[in-house]
């Protein structure tokens, strides 16, 4: 594993634009149109109780490396300062785990593992 040197926040918030990307590019793919459609599907995948679900099932299925994993502890130990609108600490600190180990494989040009993750996301994703 590369030296990283940005901390979780960091990777999760740029993490965070690359999940919510594909996720609108999905959704377009699947022929939805209407802003409040799209809108209302994506909040349901993109917010923090459908990151962490999507991280506990993925974890459950262990599919992730090792390097990956460490990523995930780095941001599950996150100190946040702000609170999440409609999640619990424990819930905003798993999303923030799965945006951390995103931004990671984006930053660090794992674009081929970064796709693999975010298949896996939109599949879990489309059934919540």
């Amino acid at each position: 594993m590369e030296i990283v040197t940005e901390n979780a926040t960091s990777l999760a918030w740029i993490g965070d634009a690359v999940m919510s990307l594909a996720v609108r590019e999905h959704l377009l793919s699947l022929g939805f149109r209407k802003a409040h459609v799209l809108q209302k599907k994506n909040a349901v995948i993109c917010s923090a109780k459908g990151q962490a679900i999507m991280l506990n099932k993925m974890m459950e299925e262990d599919f992730f490396t090792e390097d990956e994993k460490t990523i995930l502890a780095r941001g599950r130990n996150a100190t946040i300062h702000s609170k999440a609108k409609n999640a619990t600490h424990k819930t905003y600190l798993e999303a923030t785990a799965l945006e951390s180990m995103l931004g990671y494989l984006y930053l660090y040009g794992h674009q081929e593992r970064l796709k693999v993750c975010l298949d896996k996301i939109i599949e879990i994703g489309d059934s919540l």
